[in-house]
């Protein structure tokens, strides 16, 4: 049974059955693992687009133009989220600078995320119950 168990049981079509009945399941997975990073997104927006919007004020105080807004808040927008997504992210590596490791925020947190993601699948996706009927149920494999 051992060898043969990609016949018996589909983990993936458990997973996808799972999260395609409940929609809601994927968003309350990305807010178990990913709350701390979604919250840093959001404040850093806030400073982030604060800050840069006085240098846009400035300009647009200098410069006379009906599109200096619209143009200066795409550059905000932009800016703004490309750099909250490159503290989350990069560098992936740790990498030392004088006496700070830099490593980006969700990386730093890898151990602390697998363990929320591993304890939401054990409790809510791949339960006994639901593989179980996975194997009865799915077209694709053949109970023994």
């Amino acid at each position: 049974m051992q060898g043969n168990i990609e016949s018996l049981f589909n983990v993936r079509d458990c997973v996808i059955d799972q999260m395609m009945m409940d929609r809601s399941k994927l968003g309350i997975l990305f807010r178990k693992c990913g709350q701390k990073e979604l919250d840093f997104l959001t404040n850093s927006g806030l400073w982030f687009g604060f800050l840069l919007g006085i240098i846009q004020m400035i300009v647009a105080l200098f410069w006379d133009n009906p599109w200096s807004l619209s143009i200066g808040g795409l550059i905000v927008g932009y800016a703004t989220n490309w750099l909250a997504l490159k503290w989350i992210f990069e560098p992936v590596e740790p990498t030392r600078f004088g006496p700070f490791v830099l490593q980006g925020q969700f990386l730093r947190r890898q151990k602390e995320v697998a363990a929320e993601f591993s304890t939401f699948f054990a409790n809510e996706i791949l339960t006994s119950e639901k593989m179980w009927n996975s194997i009865l149920t799915d077209p694709k494999t053949t109970p023994a």
